[in-house]
């Protein structure tokens, strides 16, 4: 059983109209005012007060505010706010949203494809690119292209194990670019003709795949989720909906290339799955500075404000609460931020069965700092470090990541399969578990190196970061 994406998915005018705005209403409905009450200065905005400002909010926020220096430079903006940055602090951020030249792009959403490049001993350079993911009504699909093939060179130059990087770096630069498809068969590999793709803003529905599958006499449901994205809660509900309809008992949650979002989503996800939870329950908790301290978070709350949209209740979520004894939830290297905060917030109420790879290792949280003083003076946005996370019951600290029970890596097993196909590795050993029959392998090459050379997800997941909004922090 799945959906039909023609009729459950909304249409691509309908999700453009719904994400073209999400920057700005980010920054209105969770940024922290900057105004301590004393009078804005006048004139010209120089480098020394930006500075100035900056070095203040960070004070007051900044999870490590005990390291930051005593006065602010003149250094450019961008290089002030690095200066900052305590030394373990990987995530902390600063963009101008009036300057596009300030957020990073992005493979999937500049050109509607995310891949690898792996050890391939048969390649003439010994590396080789394979799709991971193409985005739906993308031109990277609508040119053929699709989860499983392989290429062999960027922009005509053949790819090896150090030059991927630097090749997908300038294609992003360009905003054109071709890549060069190739067919393996055995240890022969044939190129065809390149395959041009142009920059275009590209928009992600959260729901990739949504099926039911049959597993030993039970009901298995099967949710591909990619994006924590508040704008898309009610479809989101209405996924779990469809699970209670065909009588789910037990779930696969697919995060493996979720590199995060909402706190809102997060908490309602978390909410849909298990079981003994009402809105007072904590749904986190947030450690700060000594300016800050330390918060419980209920359901609730976390609901309440979202950055997105208007608030779904917790009452809301009853016709789709499936309250599970145990989740499976599949991840790898790139699932970050709020989807981590899912799986680790998950384990205080309800069984999780983690498999595939390690994630990505973010147990931190951050505040959004604009000036919204009228008239406006600084056009710079902050997201510093701002807290600690952990769960109800305390536990966190998974800098290194959350580490599965069942370790599988999908690139090892060549070609890929399909996602939500059930030969797809990390599917096939949650169905093994399931069905208690003891399947261990499953159809496809087993490469002897699943070395990854360059991973074109690693730079939204190191972006992606936990945001709260200001009125939990208050």
């Amino acid at each position: 059983m799945s959906y039909n994406p023609s009729k459950a998915w909304p249409s691509y005018n309908h999700l453009l109209r719904k994400m073209l705005p999400v920057f700005l209403c980010i920054i209105l409905t969770a940024a922290c005012r900057k105004d301590n009450g004393v009078a804005p200065p006048t004139g010209p905005v120089t480098q020394q007060e930006i500075n100035n400002w900056i070095l203040d909010s960070m004070r007051y926020f900044y999870l490590w505010n005990q390291y930051l220096p005593a006065k602010a430079d003149t250094q450019p903006t961008v290089a002030f706010f690095n200066s900052l940055k305590y030394t373990s602090d990987r995530f902390s951020v600063i963009y101008d949203p009036e300057d596009l030249s300030t957020y990073p792009k992005t493979m999937l959403y500049t050109f509607g494809i995310d891949f690898s490049v792996i050890d391939w001993p048969d390649a003439a350079t010994g590396a080789i690119g394979v799709i991971t993911y193409v985005l739906p009504g993308s031109p990277a699909q609508q040119q053929g292209l699709k989860r499983g093939d392989y290429f062999t060179r960027i922009n005509g130059t053949p790819l090896n194990g150090t030059n991927a990087a630097a090749l997908s770096a300038a294609w992003l630069a360009a905003g054109t670019g071709s890549l060069t498809p190739a067919a393996v068969n055995g240890d022969t590999i044939t190129e065809g003709n390149a395959i041009s793709l142009n920059e275009k803003t590209q928009i992600q529905y959260p729901i990739h795949e949504l099926k039911a599958l049959q597993v030993g006499g039970k009901t298995v449901g099967y949710l591909f989720y990619n994006l924590f994205h508040d704008a898309y809660s009610l479809e989101l509900l209405g996924a779990f909906k469809q699970f209670k309809i065909w009588g789910v008992t037990e779930l696969v949650l697919d995060l493996r290339y979720n590199s995060g979002g909402s706190v809102a989503t997060a908490a309602m996800l978390t909410a849909l799955i298990a079981p003994g939870i009402n809105e007072e329950t904590i749904f986190a908790k947030y450690s700060g500075n000594a300016n800050l301290g330390q918060r419980n978070i209920t359901f609730k709350s976390a609901l309440s404000v979202p950055e997105f949209g208007e608030p779904i209740s917790f009452s809301s979520l009853e016709p789709g609460q499936l309250s599970l004894p145990r989740v499976f939830i599949l991840s790898g290297p790139q699932t970050a931020s709020a989807a981590e905060l899912v799986i680790n917030n998950l384990k205080p109420f309800t069984e999780v069965v983690q498999i595939g790879q390690s994630t990505y290792g973010k147990d931190k949280g951050a505040v959004i700092i604009s000036d919204m003083r009228s008239p406006k003076r600084i056009p710079w946005v902050l997201q510093p470090i701002t807290y600690n996370l952990s769960n109800t019951s305390g536990a966190g600290g998974y800098t290194q990541g959350l580490t599965p029970q069942y370790v599988v890596n999908e690139l090892s097993h060549q070609p890929l399969s399909p996602i939500g196909d059930e030969n797809e590795p990390l599917l096939a050993k949650a169905i093994s578990i399931l069905s208690g029959n003891g399947r261990q392998t499953v159809p496809g090459q087993i490469i002897s190196s699943s070395r990854v050379y360059f991973d074109s997800r690693e730079q939204p997941a190191a972006g992606s970061i936990v945001r709260i909004p200001s009125a939990l922090t208050r």
